[in-house]
């Protein structure tokens, strides 16, 4: 038996499924073949209800609204949508493959070996993630209704870096929309990456802004902003604006760079930036495009993670 396919057939619709890619708290997901139609042959990734979890409404209905999302969020730097489908068994959610590491897995390396990203590297990474962010806020539905999604969960493990150094936003999974699911706000996003507002309740383009802020923090100096320790305390911190200055981390981080992590990571919302898009355009001057490219974040990966990354 394969790994993980101890619960599913290996027949999946028109897919065949080979292993079991990763596992969350609601769904698995798994690379499988495209058995037939002009795509035979590809590899995909597909996601699944835990098999504990099939009589479970509410993670149907979430799989079913992440399907719904996917389908109409078409960028570069997001996982694109294939499928969906319902079998007898539940939904299956059919996703572009990205071959190789996510963030988390990076970053990880880059703590056990004592090695730092590069600078340009981390900005660029960081200004392709707001550039799928600015896509899918300002997304519609295929009537050209506004639907505002806004992701929830920017995180390390969320970002993957394809082996052509391609980066990719996934997992809308607890994502919002103005016509999405009434989820309680204080389920959503990761501990560290909690903006002030998602931590009041309240769900808005700025919880994926100040998650991005984190993740732009965390990628220059291999530290959280906030402290380890029990929730309340970080809590308390992020409430109260309490980050140490990055240069503190890393010197070389430029004056220009640390100014712009200063304002996203403002306590008061009124002072940070108020889109994904004009965060971006204040980090484009801030990274040399001679170094920053999709060649070297491959190059930075492959380097850290070997040839299995």
């Amino acid at each position: 038996m394969v790994e993980g396919l101890e619960h599913w057939p290996r027949d999946c619709g028109r897919f065949e499924l080979l292993s079991r890619l990763g596992r969350g708290g609601m769904a698995e997901v798994f690379l499988a073949r495209v058995k037939d139609g002009p795509r035979e042959g590809e590899h995909v990734a597909i996601k699944r209800v835990r098999p504990e979890r099939t009589h479970d409404d509410e993670a149907h209905e979430q799989l079913l609204h992440e399907a719904e999302l996917a389908r109409c969020l078409s960028h570069p730097h997001i996982v694109g949508f294939v499928e969906y489908g319902e079998l007898p068994d539940g939904g299956y959610l059919a996703l572009e493959l990205v071959e190789g590491p996510d963030l988390g897995r990076v970053l990880a390396q880059c703590r056990r070996r004592r090695i730092e990203l590069p600078i340009d590297i981390s900005v660029l990474i960081v200004r392709q993630v707001l550039e799928a962010l600015a896509h899918a806020h300002q997304a519609t539905s295929p009537t050209g209704r506004p639907l505002g999604v806004v992701h929830c969960d920017v995180s390390p493990h969320n970002v993957l870096l394809s082996r052509t150094g391609e980066v990719k936003l996934a997992d809308f999974g607890v994502a919002r929309s103005r016509a999405g699911l009434a989820l309680d706000a204080r389920r959503l996003g990761k501990q560290h990456y909690r903006s002030p507002e998602l931590l009041a309740g309240e769900v808005s383009v700025a919880v994926d802004l100040w998650a991005t802020a984190v993740l732009l923090y965390e990628l220059l100096s291999m530290e959280s902003p906030f402290p380890s320790g029990p929730g309340d305390e970080v809590e308390s911190a992020i409430r109260g604006g309490r980050v140490r200055p990055v240069r503190l981390h890393v010197p070389e981080v430029s004056d220009a760079l640390a100014l712009v992590l200063d304002r996203a990571l403002a306590p008061n919302p009124a002072q940070r930036f108020s889109s994904a898009a004009q965060f971006a355009r204040a980090l484009a001057s801030l990274a040399d495009d001679r170094v920053a490219t999709p060649l070297a974040v491959a190059a930075v990966v492959r380097g850290l993670m070997g040839t299995t990354a």
